[in-house]
């Protein structure tokens, strides 16, 4: 299936008289469309699965591109028939009228100024706000295409109206199936003070079996709007999900029951100063730069802050060991305030007690500022422990080098070894490094009692080399991030992140770590009751469907606070529409979208 279709729609429309044909090209353009990820689909989109390919049709000149400024750039007119047809960006699209095609280049290898100070997604906001086409021309092209498709097998064809008539429609989507056509309907209805236009639902008479509910929570969007400023946003999204077909609900905006099954759509990312994990995000950043200098020969370090000199602080260290008081001759790190903030429960930790040397070590030579300043005292350590001044701890199963050299101390038969030249004190220094989070981890997940040692036994492994270690550890501070984050917004309890953090080790024994991943996490709808009962939902869906031959006709209503279609009205609820005075989430504003499939038996 090509576009090919949209020619043999061309030629249909020029077998009808040429007033017809000159009216209808007027005010239409027609695009064949393959992508998914196309802007012009997302709204239908999200109410329903798209088939693809599709035709498009839409008010002329509304294509979506990356930049309106760069249409100088594009060739005007051009062949249908060419072969070399190029696309434009990454959406697979062939755009322009039945009777006329016009073709985009691909402009991502021109190096214009202009195309490097694009705003894309404002440009595609602006350019889908043009989409729609009159009304009575969407019914023209309906109907056209009914009778063209006739015995054939089309792509389906999606209207998009530009809201004007008296039922706000918004787009009309029609395609064939076994001996039938089906037409799709979406109406949007914008938001009104007092919410008078709410559909009043208890007098649709739907059988009980057929009803299905959906509600949607964004924790971190309007939960604690009141507590984190704009510009305190947490850094990931969190949205709970509840589906349920019982029972029936007699008005919109009804709350989930209780016996549903909740969803948690969740993604975080790591470097919030406010999280608690992030004292392990600090080391583990500085951790990465030195493994990957090991590679690349760049190494980020610190900004000399004035801190105490590296080697006054490591005779500090030493003497304290001396009188086996190490702790002292370090500061605390700050505690993080950020269950106090917030006034919600968070997952916290303990800072581990039970350091060696390695890891007192770490926690100074972290703070050089070159790489001679860490050779200088790495010398100064070797030279001590070579004198047989002190003999420090460092456990069993610390396997590094430098613990290996205290080892070799202790039995009087230490080798110093060769730091001139080379990389060798960065090696050493990430050893130790690893080594110190790999036990920072451990006790992170097991005091806590997030999990079992055997759940993440196989992230903690040593013989690997350092870079999958390194690796191995990422995923595990995911795991506690978004353990913390769950934690703190929705309070979950302990047993329910136990349930979270075994499904993302699971996931990360075979996926590396990606922020952007979205995690679903299923969860009974009574653990989170406390946090939803105040929350307005940002979407309240309801759905009915009835059985027609061997097709479906489906209704849905849903209440939004975002328009999904900016062809019509406006883009948010907090737009043009005056303000109810009133903080009670009952009073908030939102779109109706209404989606109605209707069934002709052929």
């Amino acid at each position: 299936m090509d576009s090919q279709n949209v020619t043999e729609f061309g030629s249909f429309l020029s077998k009808l008289s040429p007033e017809s044909v000159d009216t209808i090209l007027q005010d239409v353009e027609y695009v064949y469309i393959s992508n998914g990820k196309d802007p012009r689909l997302a709204g239908v989109g999200s109410l329903m699965a798209v088939p693809l390919p599709i035709i498009v049709a839409q008010k002329p000149g509304s294509m979506v591109v990356a930049d309106p400024d760069i249409s100088e750039y594009l060739p005007q007119e051009s062949s249908i028939s060419n072969k070399n047809r190029m696309q434009m960006n990454s959406y697979d699209v062939t755009q322009g009228s039945p009777l006329k095609m016009q073709e985009y280049a691909d402009l991502s290898d021109i190096e214009s100024p202009v195309a490097f100070q694009v705003n894309k997604e404002h440009f595609f906001k602006t350019s889908l706000t043009k989409l729609g086409i009159p009304f009575n021309k969407t019914k023209v092209v309906a109907s056209l295409y009914s009778l063209a498709s006739d015995g054939k097998s089309w792509p389906p064809i999606l209207i998009f109206s530009d809201g004007q008539d008296r039922k706000h429609t918004s787009c009309l989507m029609l395609s064939r199936e076994e001996q039938c056509l089906k037409s799709t309907v979406i109406k949007v209805s914008c938001p009104e003070p007092k919410n008078v236009h709410f559909p009043k639902i208890h007098n649709m008479k739907t059988a009980e079996k057929q009803m299905k509910y959906k509600a949607r929570y964004d924790m971190m969007g309007k939960l604690l709007q009141e507590i984190i400023s704009n510009e305190q946003d947490f850094a990931g999204s969190l949205v709970v999900e509840i589906k349920w077909s019982k029972p029936i609900c007699t008005a919109v905006l009804q709350s989930p029951p209780l016996e549903s099954q909740a969803h948690i759509l969740a993604q975080v990312m790591s470097g919030d100063e406010r999280s608690t994990a992030h004292g392990f995000y600090r080391e583990l950043e500085m951790l990465r730069s030195f493994v990957n200098g090991l590679e690349t020969g760049e190494i980020l370090w610190l900004a000399d802050e004035g801190n105490t000199p590296i080697l006054e602080q490591l005779k500090m260290l030493i003497e304290r060991l001396k009188l086996g008081d190490a702790a002292k001759t370090e500061k605390e790190p700050p505690q993080n305030e950020m269950s106090e903030v917030l006034g919600l429960d968070t997952l916290s930790f303990d800072r581990r007690k039970d350091l060696d040397f390695t890891d007192h070590l770490w926690n100074i030579l972290i703070q050089c500022t070159s790489y001679s300043e860490l050779e200088e005292a790495l010398k100064y350590v070797f030279a001590v422990l070579s004198n047989g001044e002190f003999y420090p701890m460092v456990h069993r199963k610390n396997n590094t080098v430098i613990a290996q050299l205290v080892r070799e101390a202790c039995a009087g038969k230490l080798r110093m070894p060769n730091l001139a030249g080379g990389i060798y004190a960065i090696q050493l220094l990430a050893e130790i490094g690893l080594e110190k989070l790999r036990q920072d981890y451990v006790h992170a997940f097991l005091s806590t009692e997030l999990v079992v040692l055997g759940n993440i036994e196989s992230f903690v492994q040593t013989e690997e080399p350092l870079s999958q270690r390194l690796a191995s550890l990422e995923k595990l501070h995911h795991v506690i991030e978004m353990s913390v984050m769950l934690g703190m917004f929705l309070k979950l309890s302990m047993q329910t992140l136990n349930s979270v953090a075994i499904q993302m080790l699971k996931y990360y024994e075979n996926n590396s770590v990606n922020e952007k991943h979205l995690f679903d996490f299923p969860v009974p709808t009574s653990q989170i009751k406390s946090m939803i009962e105040n929350c307005a939902p940002c979407l309240w869906q309801m759905e009915f469907s009835k059985p027609v031959q061997n097709a479906t006709e489906t209704t849905k209503i849903v209440l939004a606070e975002e328009n999904p279609f900016p062809h019509v009205g406006w883009s948010s609820a907090s737009e043009n529409v005056p303000e109810t005075g009133s903080e009670d989430f009952r009073d908030r504003l939102y779109y109706v979208i209404r989606l109605e499939d209707r069934v002709s038996v052929l």
